[in-house]
């Protein structure tokens, strides 16, 4: 039966190389139900998640739910090893290359040695393969090498894609409040005067989303990296900036503000493929009219010209549904610290009153 672990090795070790490739060089989005990383984020999230929220302090959930996407990534990267090494190793011991290990009696433990050794790069000596055998160890020693070198080269990507999007969420923070809302950042902006500048801040935050789409579908770990603030969460700053466009497109009684209409579509457009992309479902997502009311008073002392009540609702219910639902998932999903109306506030008070 030793004749099947050339196929099987070069299937896992092939598996392991393509994985590697998708996730870190191929620059598009790392798609497959068999991926690695996949597989690692449907045994492992949801239960860390589990045991992140059971803490009884803010801090320590959080102190556990930050250690989440670090761990995931040393444990994707010891998969990686682990299959690239148990590849190699069955080809080793397959009939078409035991022969040439040299002075050993040709057990799978020498098989897994000898791998081991040649993707380490520990070295073995000139005289522990021959033949054709020799032309594997050198191919798994170049393997090693290869995938280490790449992992090193990935990490300043992550983290600069990590920073880009966490001066957004801190810059936000003064002019949403913390956890961030629309309807605070719009009372804010309004009550210093300021509402001339909301297109400029739609412009910049269309920008944000479109970079933050395009980084955390190219690397999905950078999902589950937390925002080192207090009381904030790079989804909750994205809902809060849609809600405010959103408030505008809908409740604003006054020409329709293009760079409010482009920061909706984006940000729609951004919602829904991370929703989709890790297969949530949604939640209901309903804001109650007499809590929309109180939002809409407040923007009327801050300046804002307002629409009828009702015509005002039921504009906004419409256009927040296409989005709202999604949100939530994934803010449920990421347990991000809750906001007015984003995600869930059942285990934190988290309501930012204006």
């Amino acid at each position: 039966m030793r004749w099947i672990a050339l196929p099987v090795g070069i299937v896992i070790l092939s598996y392991a190389l393509l994985d590697v490739l998708r996730t870190l060089v191929m620059p598009r989005a790392a798609r497959g139900r068999t991926r690695l990383g996949r597989i690692l984020y449907r045994l492992l999230w949801r239960p860390w998640r589990w045991f992140g929220l059971r803490k009884k302090t803010a801090a320590s959930r959080e102190r556990v739910l930050s250690a989440a996407a670090p761990v995931f990534f040393f444990v994707q990267l010891v998969g990686w090893v682990f299959l690239a090494l148990l590849g190699y190793a069955l080809i080793l011991w397959s009939p078409a290359f035991v022969h040439g290990l040299g002075r050993t009696d040709g057990s799978f433990e020498d098989a897994l040695y000898t791998s081991g050794s040649s993707l380490f790069t520990l070295g073995i000596g000139p005289a522990a393969a021959n033949g054709w055998t020799r032309a594997v160890v050198v191919l798994a020693g170049a393997t090693g090498l290869g995938l280490f070198a790449v992992v090193i080269a990935y990490l300043p990507v992550l983290y600069q894609a990590f920073n880009r999007r966490e001066v957004g969420v801190l810059l936000l923070d003064a002019r949403a409040g913390s956890p961030p809302s629309g309807p605070e950042l719009l009372h804010r902006m309004g009550n210093a005067g300021m509402a001339s500048a909301l297109p400029e801040l739609f412009a910049e935050w269309e920008r944000w989303v479109a970079d933050v789409l395009e980084s955390h579908m190219s690397y999905p770990i950078l999902v589950l990296f937390r925002s080192p603030h207090d009381n904030t969460s790079w989804v909750t700053s994205l809902g809060s900036v849609l809600d405010a466009a959103t408030l505008i497109l809908t409740a604003v009684d006054d020409e329709p503000d293009e760079h409010a209409k482009l920061m909706y579509g984006t940000g729609v457009h951004a919602v829904e493929d991370l929703f989709y992309y890790l297969r949530l479902t949604e939640r209901e997502a309903v804001i109650q009219r007499d809590e929309f009311e109180d939002v809409l008073d407040d923007m009327k002392d801050d300046g804002f010209a307002i629409r009828p009540a009702d015509e005002a609702f039921s504009r906004f219910t419409e256009k927040r549904a296409k989005y709202a639902p999604r949100l939530d998932a994934l803010a449920v999903m990421l347990a991000a610290p809750p906001g007015l109306w984003i995600g869930d506030r059942s285990y934190l008070g988290a309501r930012t009153s204006h």
